[in-house]
């Protein structure tokens, strides 16, 4: 039988709420995102009024500029060296084809139909360079790079040669059980590293003789490594070098973050403090001095996280990078700078707000490949750090050691029609995700995934950022970190498990109270997406403001569809299906009465208790709910006018 909702048993929460006498809970600081499509005042370049009244974010811009384009061949593989199928290490030579392209202008590295082998990492620096295989059923790379059978060795620098004050020092150490690493040369400490509750799989601790503020005698030293583990026993390796004081040492070690990465030379100059507050939906900053930018420079602007802001967010997170957004300069005007996209958060004059210069790489790319690990260590396998319009297409990663694909002080690169299967490591710390981190602007579209542990997943200030069309299987979806804004899930099929690291939610945001990772930031959007998990469907901590959960089912084993705590206001929660299995969940679960202005409307909860609303939380609408019994059969999914707001906007 159904029954449409009215209020129900939350009346008496609301009455206790509403008593003369109680404190009247406030939002914490002046709402900016929920607006109606008439207040014309408060529309920005930032913001898109839908075809249902909604007023999202603009993601008009999101993924590789102009597409990710047919980049032709540009040298082989076989050229530099390497084989198919010979069992022998074909780092070296796939090293030496991507710059030999990359000094050439950029093209594809071609690697051909067969099995080729990795045992060192490799990284890209040059821009324009796509490694390409087959088709990710033909081509195949093993990366097989392994810490010494001893137990420990020096990634870097080789033995025998030269080292200078600046020269890269990396200790290399099995992690199971790693308890601490020290780094020592000429009977002198240079680095120590000592595991803590975030140290996942780390196996890596570098440093350099000038950082470690030691100062050894010029001449003939070893080198030596120091493991220590849990269980008391020690690993130990040695290098012979030469310090010599006035070596500039130029030489490039492949990044270990990953079996290829693509690296960017990331942020460089002085920060250039701003002279007036960016605003939402801005298109120039005034900065106090703009340092010598000029159109075409890239730029990183930066909100730190003040004790001010941190106060005002509650964030009792100790690390992290939280309002940073990149832009391409268009122009400048004596010391004002007008870029390419509107902000979509505030960076205020008061906590120092400032703008960087930074150098991307640029337009790289994979293609046609499966790669597998066949090691337990930390490594993701493909990482974009600091790059500007780069993807993956058609890629499959088996086994990964961190992340399969992933991006990092990411801008406008894809990730696409890729498939990710399981990975060695999937404990605390970061790894195992499947998603977009310190990145903007960036689309995954059409991935598949097994076993991971945050799958689909944005995290530290992630911001405009869009992953739609995927099915994510036994992982949660998750806004895992750090103010993550203004991004879109959509589209996508989640079921979520507890057995791979996962927290059993479908949906999970951070809460401010986390020590480790700290609240999220406004307007992140979940639309059309089916959703099925063992715990609560959507789990909201904190400080979120509007948040828009539009036309989703999601079907829950054990707890409500949504539940919102500690100031996370403002939401439109409109058009889902909502199939509570445990006989006792509200619909929506509003459990702090600060979760205030929170617009419930035209939802259908099957099971539960039969409420749509409990919490001491009054909403700003409750209407056009209903409740029906636990049927037989699943329901459908809703069918919104629009199944794509992404594509929507982008026809427009």
């Amino acid at each position: 039988m159904q029954r449409t909702v009215v209020l129900g048993v939350a009346l008496s929460a609301w009455a206790s709420w509403a008593a003369a006498d109680a404190p009247q809970p406030r939002r914490p600081w002046e709402p900016l995102y929920k607006i109606r499509p008439g207040e014309r005042q408060r529309l920005t370049p930032a913001d898109v009024v839908g075809p249902d009244g909604i007023v999202y974010p603009n993601w008009t811009r999101c993924g590789v500029q102009g597409g990710i384009p047919d980049v032709p061949a540009a040298g082989r593989i076989e050229d530099f060296g390497g084989r198919a199928d010979d069992g022998r290490d074909d780092a070296p030579a796939l090293s030496a084809a991507c710059r030999a392209v990359g000094a050439r202008g950029g093209g594809a590295v071609v690697l051909g139909a067969g099995t080729y082998h990795l045992d060192r990492p490799v990284t890209v620096r040059h821009d324009g360079v796509v490694i390409r295989g087959a088709g990710r059923e033909r081509t195949k790379v093993v990366f097989r790079y392994a810490v010494p059978k001893s137990g420990a060795g020096f990634y870097w620098p080789p033995a025998g040669g030269r080292i200078g004050p600046d020269t890269p020092i990396e200790l290399h150490c099995r992690p199971k059980g790693l308890a601490r690493m020290t780094i020592s040369l000429g009977g002198q400490v240079l680095k120590r590293w000592e595991r803590s509750k975030h140290s996942g799989n780390t196996f890596a601790v570098s440093t350099t003789v000038r950082s470690a503020g030691v100062k050894p005698a010029d001449g003939a030293h070893v080198l030596r490594g120091l493991g220590e583990y849990a269980d008391g026993s020690k690993t130990r390796c040695e290098a012979r070098v030469t310090l010599d004081s006035t070596f500039a040492d130029r030489r490039l070690a492949p990044r270990c973050d990953a079996a290829i990465t693509f690296l960017g030379q990331g942020e460089t100059g002085g920060r250039l403090a701003l002279a007036a507050d960016g605003r939402r939906g801005d298109t120039t900053l005034r900065l106090r001095n703009a340092g010598g930018l000029k159109k075409g420079d890239c730029i990183v602007i930066d909100g730190p996280a003040t004790p001010r802001w941190k106060a005002l967010t509650k964030n009792a997170c100790r690390w992290g990078v939280y309002r940073r957004y990149e832009l391409r300069v268009e122009g400048v005007e004596g010391d004002t700078v007008r870029v390419g996209q509107p902000l979509r958060i505030e960076f205020p004059t008061i906590d120092g707000s400032n703008v960087r210069k930074t150098v991307p790489i640029s337009r790289c790319g994979v293609e046609g490949v499966t790669f597998e690990q066949t090691e337990n260590l930390w490594i993701t396998t493909v990482l974009f750090r600091g790059a500007w319009n780069c993807w993956a297409r058609d890629v499959k990663v088996r086994m990964c050691g961190r992340y399969p694909v992933y991006g990092r002080y990411a801008k406008w690169c894809e990730i696409r029609d890729c498939v990710f299967d399981d990975a060695h490591f999937k404990g605390g710390g970061g790894t195992a995700y499947a998603g977009w981190q310190q990145s903007c602007d960036c689309l995954m579209e059409n991935v598949e995934t097994f076993k991971l542990r945050h799958a689909p997943l944005f995290q530290w200030a992630a911001s405009g950022c869009v992953i739609r069309k995927g099915v994510f299987h036994e992982s949660d979806a998750q806004w895992h970190a750090g103010w993550t804004n203004e991004n879109l899930m959509e589209q996508c099929v989640v079921s979520s498990v507890r057995g791979h690291g996962g927290y059993g939610y479908g949906m999970w945001a951070s809460p401010p109270g986390d020590t480790a990772h700290g609240p999220n930031g406004p307007r992140n959007v979940v639309y059309n997406c089916d959703i099925r998990s063992q715990r609560t469907g959507l789990w909201m901590g904190g400080m979120n403001e509007n948040w828009l959960v539009l036309h989703n089912r999601f079907v829950v084993d054990r707890g409500c569809g949504i539940f919102a705590r500690t100031a996370s206001f403002d939401h439109i929660l409109r058009g889902n299906v909502v199939v509570l299995k445990d006989g006792r969940s509200p619909m929506v679960h509003l459990a702090t009465a600060d979760c205030l202005g929170v617009e419930i409307e035209g939802n259908t909860v099957y099971g539960g208790s039969g409420e749509v609303l409990a919490g001491p939380a009054r909403p700003a609408k409750l209407t056009g709910n209903t409740a029906r019994p636990l049927p037989d059969k699943l329901p459908p999914r809703p069918k919104p006018t629009v199944p794509s707001i992404y594509e929507w906007q982008n026809a427009r």
